[in-house]
């Protein structure tokens, strides 16, 4: 399975199983993403389109997340990412969100 299909299945069963109003009020600000230095930034961009659950479950590598990012703004019509904010949220996914999956939700 690659990237794409990964990334289409997240969104497709967050669209099945959406979260509840109760569930949105118990969460923090920023859902289930990590509050570090790029969260502010991951979140505003990412759940414009999508859960922020859908990020916290993902564990790429740099140049996997910059595949993804390019993949969404080239086929989802998600909006370009303008600096300094693409760097700011790259980093943040980078080291929060990577292959050892140091945030995964429980």
């Amino acid at each position: 399975m690659n990237l794409k299909s990964v990334a289409m299945a997240a969104v497709m069963t967050l669209a099945v199983f959406p979260a509840t109003a109760a569930d949105e009020d118990d969460e923090p600000e920023f859902g289930v993403l990590v509050e570090k230095p790029g969260v502010e930034e991951t979140y505003a961009y990412c759940a414009a389109c999508h859960s922020e659950r859908i990020i916290a479950q993902q564990g790429l590598t740099r140049k996997d997340w910059i595949e993804l990012i390019e993949w969404m703004i080239e086929e989802q019509e998600m909006e370009e990412i303008e600096e300094p904010d693409y760097t700011l949220i790259l980093d943040y996914l980078s080291k929060h969100y990577n292959t050892d999956r140091p945030n995964f939700p429980k």
